[in-house]
């Protein structure tokens, strides 16, 4: 059962969304925040929130771009996916860098929405959805060759960084300091690597970035 946080500042938006998303019985609970600060009070009171839906245009200080780093950053294990009225490449690139398992435009289909929060639960990445063209995302990531080799995996920046230290030789201890984040932090990261990979062991992951070019050994 997966518990979902709206991260939306228009009601009628959350209304129908909600909606939706009740219609589906895998969706445990949905529960709607319309700012950061809330969203960052509401995910410490509720850790057991799989997935978070995020606007990037909220009217507060922090908007959603930049919420998904705090996110990232403080909550290592949670998943976002960012649902927005923007279909600059821009933004999905940041999006993306700042941790986002997908990233669909408002105009997406319903069941396109709730199939995007299913795929991403379930530990697949890099969703765009049917409204984005093909040549943005194609643009965003150098090609068509570039997108297939980072597709599988869907990366994170700070998953690359753990991944590359790895490679290094890097001990958990080490790259905990190396990254300014706890131990803990380093091992959560380790099993969302695996888990992009689908594999059960880091030294296996290693192999297979190194492999693709992801990164070097």
């Amino acid at each position: 059962m997966i518990n979902i946080l709206l991260i939306e500042d228009s009601a009628v938006f959350v209304m129908g969304l909600k909606l939706a998303l009740g219609a589906d019985p895998s969706f445990a609970h949905v529960d709607s925040v319309t700012t950061p600060g809330a969203a960052v009070a509401y995910l410490n009171a509720h850790p057991e929130t799989d997935i978070a839906v995020v606007d990037i245009t909220l009217e507060a200080e922090t908007d959603g771009l930049a919420l998904l780093g705090i996110l990232h950053e403080a909550f290592p294990a949670l998943k976002t996916l960012v649902l927005s009225h923007y279909k600059n490449p821009s933004y999905i690139l940041r999006a993306i860098t700042s941790g986002a398992c997908a990233y669909l435009a408002k105009d997406s289909s319903p069941e396109s929405i709730v199939g995007a929060i299913s795929d991403v639960i379930s530990g697949k990445c890099l969703f765009f959805g049917e409204t984005i063209e093909s040549e943005k995302i194609l643009r965003i990531f150098g090609g068509k060759d570039n997108l297939e080799a980072r597709k599988p995996q869907g990366l994170t920046r700070r998953e690359l960084e753990v991944l590359q230290l790895t490679s290094y030789g890097y001990s958990n201890t080490q790259i905990a300091s190396a990254l300014e984040i706890s131990v803990n932090t380093v091992d959560s990261y380790k099993e969302r690597i695996k888990g992009k990979f689908g594999l059960d062991s880091i030294v296996g992951c290693v192999a297979a970035a190194a492999a693709k070019g992801i990164v070097t050994v």
